[in-house]
C-alpha cells in the first residue's frame, strides 16, 4: 500500500486509517493482527474510545472477510480494484452492515476522504458510487448459495473445506450454531493461582477494583472478565491468576497429580499448563520443553511471577529429540501437539482463511512423531495426555488411534464424567470441547496409559 505523505499527516489520529492500514498489512503482507494492533496503541496517542474503534474494526473486517467480499461482489463485479481500496470497500461497509452506532453518512464519508486524499478526485467518486449505491440496494441475500458448505462458508465467513469438515460431524443447523459463535466477541479469562483465596473472594477482589467478572461454568479453578483485562490489575502482578483459556484448564488436572512426580510438559508455551501443572506439585519436579528460546523466555516470566519456577526446569529443545538427563523416564507426560489452531478461530480469526486441508496432514504427521517419542520417555505405569486446540478429526481421534496400533503397550484410559463436565466426553472417553458449547477455544484432550 503505497501511502501518501499528506494522507499520513491528515489522517495519524483517524481509526479508520489506522484500522485500514493494519488490514492491508494482515492481508497483503502476513503480518499478524495482534502485533499490529499492539504497535499502533503503543506509537499512537489515540483517545481510548478510538483505539477500542480501531481494535473493532479490525478483528470484525477479518472475522467476516468473506462476506463482505460476497457483498462485495455484486456492486464491483469486472472492476480493477487496487487491493487497498478493496479493503477500503470491506471497512466501510462492515460499519454500515454490522455497527450500528456509527451513522451510513459518517463512514461513507470518512471513506470518500480516505479514497480522496491517499488516491485521487476520481478515486473519492468511484468508492461514493459504490457505497451508496449498496446503501440504497441493500446487500444480497445468501439464500441462493449452493451446496450448504459454500453458503455457510459464505455466510460464515471461513474456509468452505473447514466447513464440510464440520458437516461430518453436525447436521447443518448445529454448523450454523458452531459458526455463528466464532463470529462472536471472545472473553478473557484467567486461572486462580491464590491457595489462600476462594474461587468466590477472588471475584469479589476483582468485582471491586471494578471488573466485571464471573465463575467459569467449565473449570472449576476459572474466572471469565465480561470487561476489562485483568493483566493491568495488582492481583495478576501478585501472581493471584494467570490468563488461560478456560478449556486448555482441564488438562493438567487429568493427569492425577498427587505431588511428588516427575512430569514432562513437551510443548510448553505459553506456559498456561506448565504454572498449572507446577501448582499441583509438592515434592515432585517438572521439565518444560519448548522449541522456541523467545516463548520459553515468557514462560519462565509467568512461574516467577506466580513464585513457581523452584518446581519446574526449562529447556529450550526439540520434544521429539529430546533425552532427559541420565535417561530418566516420566510418571506422567503432556503433550500439548501443535496443530492447525482451528479451536483458536474466535481469537484468531486469520486462522480460518490460512490454513489448509494440506497443512492437517502434515502436522498430524509431526503429532505422530512427537507421540512416537514421548512412548520412549513414560515410566511403565505413566500416564501420557495429548491435547490440542484443534477441532479436526485427523490431527486428534486419528493421530491417537494410529499411535494405539503402533504401540500396544498403551491404552485410552476414559476420561470420566466426575472429572469434566459430561457434554464434552465422547463416546470414546476423550474430551471434546467445541467452540459454541462454552463460548471458549475449541480443545480435544485423549488420556493414555503404559502398562506396567
Amino acid at each position: 500500500m503505497k501511502i501518501k505523505k499528506r494522507a499520513q499527516q491528515q489522517f495519524a489520529g483517524n481509526p479508520r486509517w489506522q484500522a485500514l492500514t493494519i488490514l492491508y498489512q494482515v492481508e497483503y503482507q502476513k503480518e499478524y493482527s495482534n502485533v499490529l494492533i499492539q504497535r499502533m496503541l503503543q506509537n499512537t496517542s489515540l483517545e481510548e474510545r478510538d483505539s477500542r474503534l480501531v481494535v473493532e474494526l479490525v478483528y470484525g473486517v477479518i472475522q467476516r472477510r468473506k462476506t463482505l467480499d460476497y457483498y462485495l461482489s455484486a456492486f464491483i463485479k469486472g472492476k480493477k480494484i487496487d487491493p487497498w481500496v478493496l479493503t477500503l470497500l470491506r471497512l466501510t461497509l462492515y460499519q454500515m452492515e454490522y455497527l450500528d452506532r456509527i451513522p451510513n453518512r459518517a463512514a461513507i464519508h470518512e471513506a470518500v476522504e480516505i479514497a480522496k486524499t491517499n488516491g485521487h478526485q476520481g478515486l473519492g467518486k468511484f468508492v461514493n458510487a459504490i457505497l451508496r449505491r449498496i446503501q440504497r440496494e441493500g446487500v444480497p441475500s445468501f439464500e441462493a448459495i449452493k451446496p450448504l458448505s459454500k453458503r455457510l462458508a459464505i455466510q460464515y465467513s471461513i474456509d468452505e473445506w473447514i466447513v464440510e469438515d464440520l458437516l461430518e460431524t453436525f447436521d447443518g443447523e448445529k454448523t450454523a450454531q458452531l459458526l455463528a459463535s466464532l463470529l462472536e466477541r471472545p472473553y478473557v479469562s484467567a486461572r486462580i493461582n491464590a491457595p489462600s483465596m476462594q474461587r468466590k473472594q477472588l471475584i469479589d477482589a476483582f468485582q471491586a477494583l471494578g471488573y466485571d467478572v464471573q465463575e467459569s461454568k467449565l473449570s472449576p479453578v476459572g474466572i471469565r472478565f465480561m470487561t476489562g483485562n485483568p493483566v493491568n490489575s495488582p492481583l495478576f502482578e501478585e501472581g493471584k491468576i494467570t490468563i488461560q483459556d478456560e478449556s486448555s484448564m482441564l488438562v493438567a488436572p487429568l493427569g492425577d497429580i498427587k505431588g511428588d512426580e516427575r512430569v514432562l510438559d513437551a510443548c510448553a508455551a505459553p506456559g498456561g499448563k506448565a504454572t498449572h501443572i507446577a501448582s499441583l506439585l509438592t515434592t515432585g519436579h517438572l521439565t518444560a520443553l519448548d522449541i522456541s528460546k523467545r516463548k520459553l523466555n515468557k514462560v519462565d516470566e509467568h512461574l516467577q511471577r506466580m513464585h513457581l519456577d523452584e518446581k519446574v526446569t526449562t529447556h529450550v529443545a526439540d520434544a521429539s529429540k529430546f533425552v532427559p538427563k541420565n535417561d530418566e523416564l516420566y510418571d506422567i507426560i503432556y503433550l500439548d501437539a501443535p496443530c492447525s489452531g482451528l479451536g483458536l478461530m474466535r481469537r484468531k480469526p486469520e486462522i480460518k482463511y490460512e490454513k489448509t486441508r494440506r497443512d492437517i496432514i502434515q502436522l498430524s504427521k509431526i503429532q505422530e512423531k512427537l507421540l512416537d517419542h514421548m512412548a520412549t520417555l513414560l515410566k511403565p505405569g505413566g500416564t501420557l495426555i495429548y491435547s490440542t486446540c484443534t477441532l479436526t478429526q485427523l490431527e486428534n481421534e486419528t493421530v491417537l488411534k494410529r499411535f494405539l496400533e503402533k504401540h500396544e503397550a498403551f491404552s485410552i484410559d476414559p476420561i470420566k464424567a466426575t472429572e469434566v463436565p459430561e457434554d464434552i466426553l465422547t463416546p470414546q472417553g476423550f474430551v471434546r470441547v467445541w467452540p459454541h458449547q462454552y463460548h471458549t477455544d475449541g480443545f480435544f484432550i485423549g488420556q493414555l496409559t503404559k502398562s506396567r
